[in-house]
């Protein structure tokens, strides 16, 4: 494990491994549970979760004085693997009578839907993104959080933030300026992986290495899809929305009745696919709504009704 501190900023950040140099060793443990947790599959985000709750429950013990709050990067309505993390984190912490609460930051619901396809890819291949690409995006993504009551939660507090991987800095950047401005106390970031600086200046594109690194085929992610363990994260439901029209039906169609329904109600929820770019994967899922329900009434028709039998 690898801490960094800067006094200046009140701020301390501590990575499960920190990357310094290629190749990156793929094949270990550390690294194979990252696909499926950037995905919501549960037993993988536990993983990282109660690792991650092991270092978080020491930097409480070692200040037990100090007024905590947990939290992660804000999200719309679908979380990231961060805001998993953190859930799971701090439901360990209450189990254990930990009383820090959790706040989790939204984005605002307002022009989130991709106005192109462009918009899209470059959305979701952010981490192969350069530091110049990066910052453009947090800039844009910043405008969007609902600062509303924010500093009621962070005010003379002491912050500890889960999120999973650390590259150039940038989120973090931002974050930290906002909680300047809550008047935090101070901010614990905890990683699982963060970037040694030089390494991600020359590799920024290192994050997608990892990121792709398990479950790249249609039917691993078919699996996923499936999988009643996962709890389907924005990058989940936005790589379904990136295949092909032919894979996404495919994909859809694999899914059970129950599947395919908590997918629409996900994507719907979401409110970044109501774009036209997505209007024949949208229909897809509502064609397929619509021959559930045709379906169910046809066999709720056949079934015979109860015979009566009246005793005289």
């Amino acid at each position: 494990m690898d801490i960094n501190i800067n006094q200046s900023q009140k701020s301390v950040t501590t990575a499960l491994k920190e990357l310094r140099v290629l190749p990156i060793a793929l094949e270990d443990e550390l690294f194979r549970h990252y696909p499926a947790t950037k995905l919501g599959v549960s037993p993988h985000v536990e993983f990282y979760s109660e690792k991650l709750y092991e270092i978080t429950k020491q930097i409480l013990l070692s200040d037990p004085d100090q007024n905590w709050v947990i939290t992660a990067p804000a999200y719309y309505h679908l979380p990231a693997a961060a805001n998993l993390m953190a859930r799971d984190v701090h439901q360990l912490l209450q189990k254990q009578g930990f009383n820090a609460p959790l706040v989790e930051p939204r984005l605002q619901q307002k022009k989130i839907e991709f106005s192109s396809e462009e918009e899209f890819k470059k959305y979701l291949d952010y981490s192969k993104n350069n530091l110049k690409q990066r910052i453009a995006e947090r800039q844009r993504v910043q405008q969007l959080l609902q600062t509303d009551k924010l500093k009621t939660y962070f005010e003379n507090r002491s912050v500890i933030i889960i999120n999973d991987i650390n590259v150039t800095g940038t989120q973090q950047h931002f974050m930290q300026q906002e909680f300047d401005e809550y008047e935090v106390t101070s901010c614990h970031w905890l990683y699982i992986f963060n970037v040694d600086n030089q390494l991600a200046e020359d590799h920024p594109e290192v994050e997608y290495q990892i990121n792709n690194s398990q479950l790249s085929d249609i039917n691993s992610f078919a699996a996923v899809l499936a999988d009643e363990n996962t709890r389907h994260t924005a990058r989940c439901i936005s790589r379904l929305f990136n295949e092909s029209l032919e894979n996404f039906d495919h994909l859809i169609n694999s899914l059970s009745d129950a599947g395919r329904e908590r997918i629409f109600h996900l994507a719907e929820q979401e409110g970044r696919f109501n774009s036209p770019i997505f209007r024949e994967k949208m229909q897809v899922l509502v064609d397929a709504q619509a021959a559930t329900q045709a379906t169910t009434r046809m066999q709720a028709s056949k079934t015979p009704s109860p015979k009566v039998i009246v005793e005289l």
